[in-house]
């Protein structure tokens, strides 16, 4: 979750994720063909394509989700490939790979079913993938709309990138209030009960509206709590186990 492994039973969605969610879900049913979603690291950025994948199939549409960290043009057609469930062949060419790809997105299309491909961590990846992104655009223009490529970001993208970009969806840092409503959410689910009124908002504080920094003080506060179920976890006890375990 947030960058982090974490058990399904963490997840909380706060309104800025569900907003930035609803977002996503709208272009990608207007089809418009590239769009970023943007946050420094922490914010949620992965947590939110992988619900929005979620989402895409639940209303039946084909979903593809690449991390393209570290990925060339070349490398990323064949991850491209293998989510599509196109079988490159050993040898195969760059543009018949891209032809693979867009018959199957166009047949995909004329069949009304579409295609959201989404790429986590773009700006770490080993290559400029302007072209690549080109490429599926031009292929969303000849299907009406058949493709469309929702793009995570921390940092700021080459110029040909950034004016492809239909829309940019920014998340934020978490107010006070949805901190706090993110962490009684996350405690709740894991039926922790003996975090104290100070030691909530001393994870709130902590948290500095991140909820990566937010779950990996709550993940603590689970296992303090199974281990000890007697301990209240109150402000100063939330300091040493955090000083000697997170040095938040």
């Amino acid at each position: 979750m947030f960058g982090q492994t974490v058990d399904k039973m963490w997840y909380f969605e706060s309104p800025v994720h569900e907003e930035a969610q609803n977002r996503l879900m709208y272009v990608a049913e207007q089809g418009e063909p590239f769009v970023l979603l943007v946050g420094e690291r922490g914010l949620g950025k992965s947590s939110v394509l992988h619900r929005v994948q979620a989402e895409c199939r639940r209303y039946g549409h084909s979903s593809v989700m690449i991390n393209v960290a570290a990925l060339d043009e070349d490398a990323f057609l064949w991850h491209l490939c293998g989510g599509l469930s196109i079988n490159p062949s050993e040898g195969q060419s760059r543009s018949q790979m891209m032809n693979s790809i867009r018959d199957e997105v166009s047949g995909r299309a004329v069949c009304n079913h579409r295609t959201i491909i989404l790429l986590d961590d773009l700006n770490r990846a080993g290559a400029d993938l302007s072209l690549m992104v080109q490429f599926l655009s031009a292929i969303n223009q000849q299907t009406a709309g058949g493709v469309s490529v929702i793009a995570a970001t921390e940092g700021s993208l080459s110029p040909d990138l950034q004016q492809l970009s239909a829309l940019r969806v920014q998340l934020s840092r978490l107010d006070q209030p949805d901190s706090r409503a993110f962490v009684e959410g996350m405690l709740e689910s894991a039926d922790v009960d003996t975090v104290t009124a100070d030691g909530l908002a001393a994870i709130v504080e902590s948290g500095e509206g991140s909820p990566a920094q937010l779950s990996r003080i709550c993940e603590l506060i689970k296992v303090a709590a199974k281990t000890n179920p007697g301990l209240k976890i109150n402000s100063d006890v939330l300091s040493v186990l955090t000083e000697e375990t997170l040095a938040v």
